[in-house]
């Protein structure tokens, strides 16, 4: 992330959002499930993140925050039937409605994003590319993963999101909540957070080719 980091051993015990964060991504059971009630207070954490990348970010923290709770919404129509995610969309997959499921789509897509775009800020860094700009990674995000659901007008909407989006050296500082720490730290916790975030994500990606469940509405 920011070559400036400090490396010293107070910088790099500093606390930063990836190592605070809490609950984690659950694991999945021995039968690929995944607990509903942990896998959305884990995705409430993670949307925490938004917070630190400005205010023009509350779109997406919105939404995301908003299928969170359509999906507890079911979830609490019967907590035992719907202890897993897996049952749970299973179970509203015939839905007229589709609420569940469209709502898990959505996040799934908005999680997706987010992942694409801070790996590839990591990725970059570990290649030896240094700029400070990150707005490119983000539209490059969006792109692969939203942009194709979006009509024109959600779409010059996001553009403007993508290009607010702080430099490097301003998120490292933002995910060190205010302070200078160690980048190879940061993405050390990034990257083994993200692995257990991408197990989550691939269970919920075969659900929906596995079941057909996917579409291609735009909003």
């Amino acid at each position: 992330m920011t070559e400036g980091s400090s490396n010293s051993s107070s910088s790099s015990s500093l606390p930063h959002f990836f190592s605070q964060i809490s609950p984690l991504y659950p694991s999945p059971t021995p039968d690929g499930k995944l607990d509903t009630v942990e896998f959305l207070e884990a995705t409430k954490s993670f949307i925490k993140m938004y917070d630190l990348l400005g205010t023009t970010f509350y779109v997406v923290k919105r939404d995301m925050s908003g299928n969170v709770d359509k999906l507890y919404k079911t979830y609490n129509k019967d907590p035992e039937k719907y202890k897993y995610l897996n049952d749970l969309i299973y179970g509203e997959r015939s839905d007229p409605h589709l609420y569940a499921v469209e709502a898990l789509l959505w996040l799934k897509r908005a999680m997706e994003f987010t992942v694409i775009f801070i790996r590839g800020i990591t990725e970059k860094h570990h290649k030896g590319v240094l700029s400070d700009r990150l707005d490119h990674i983000a539209t490059e995000a969006y792109n692969q993963t939203l942009k194709p659901y979006h009509m024109w007008l959600v779409q010059n909407l996001f553009k403007m999101v993508v290009k607010s989006v702080p430099n490097r050296s301003e998120l490292v500082k933002s995910l060190y909540f205010g302070k200078a720490g160690s980048d190879e730290l940061l993405s050390k916790d990034l990257l083994i957070y993200l692995k257990q975030l991408e197990t989550n994500l691939s269970i919920i990606v075969q659900m929906y080719d596995k079941w057909g469940l996917n579409n291609d509405n735009k909003v």
